[in-house]
């Protein structure tokens, strides 16, 4: 997939950190020159185009536009602090604040700030296969500005990995992790959003495969966390040796213990 990048109609000049972002991403930087974006897909022959905001980067795919913005995230755990509500990814990690956790579909990044918030005294890392869709996650979490602290601080704590998961977990060491963690979810979403639908355009849909399960359970010194449709066949396919879930949750989690 040919993604370019350019600037704003009123941008002149790239930036410093536009500069880091053209160099990390290896993405091809094209002048706007008054171009409308279809116009430069049409000449560049490129499936979407990232314009740099001040905020950070813009994806445009398929007539939608996608950025980084923690809204699901800070609504569950908003949930937690104001009402002590449990949330569901936490309670299936049983997530400790010294967790070391790999999110290996990183997506949004929603599951990942939850994560990192709990993991205060951790290490949370986000592995993203799709390459716009992690340049746009990763430098959209560097750039964020929140007047929420424990928000800011969640998201500044996440290191984010463009690559796929197989290779990383094939060239990680035994017991690197606690909890290794995949959310296959783009295959079949359970709803039309339109914030994850430039997702679907760029995301990863191939099924987990089974060595990459064993190679998380290498590394996970504590445990292997699947997140599916509730009732999906991929729990027994993939030998989890649970399923967590509320019956009220269209989802559920698949646990393979590792101690």
């Amino acid at each position: 997939m040919k993604i370019v990048a350019t600037t704003t109609q009123a941008g002149k000049e790239i930036d410093s950190t536009y500069a880091d972002f053209l160099e990390d991403s290896g993405i091809t930087f094209v002048p706007r020159q008054r171009r409308s974006l279809d116009r430069i897909r049409e000449q560049e022959q490129a499936r979407g185009v990232i314009v740099w905001e001040p905020s950070g980067p813009v994806l445009y795919l398929e007539g939608n536009k996608f950025f980084f913005h923690p809204s699901m995230a800070k609504v569950r755990i908003t949930a937690y602090r104001k009402k002590g509500q449990p949330d569901p990814l936490i309670e299936a990690c049983q997530m400790q604040e010294d967790d070391y956790f790999l999110d290996c579909t990183l997506g949004l990044g929603a599951d990942a700030i939850v994560a990192s918030f709990f993991a205060t005294r951790g290490r949370v890392v986000g592995l993203e296969s799709s390459l716009p869709i992690g340049q746009t996650i990763k430098w959209g979490m560097k750039l964020y500005e929140s007047d929420l602290t424990w928000l800011q601080e969640a998201i500044k704590r996440i290191e984010v990995i463009n690559c796929d998961h197989n290779q990383y977990l094939a060239n990680s060491k035994d017991n690197s992790w606690d909890i290794v963690y995949f959310d296959p979810m783009f295959r079949s979403p359970l709803m039309k959003s339109q914030a994850i639908s430039p997702l679907r355009g760029a995301a990863d849909y191939r099924p987990l495969e089974p060595e990459a399960i064993r190679q998380a359970c290498r590394v996970a010194r504590r445990k292997v966390v699947i997140k599916e449709r509730r009732g999906s066949n991929e729990f027994a396919r993939l030998n989890c040796s649970k399923v967590v879930g509320s019956r009220n949750n269209n989802t559920a989690f698949g646990i393979i213990e590792t101690m």
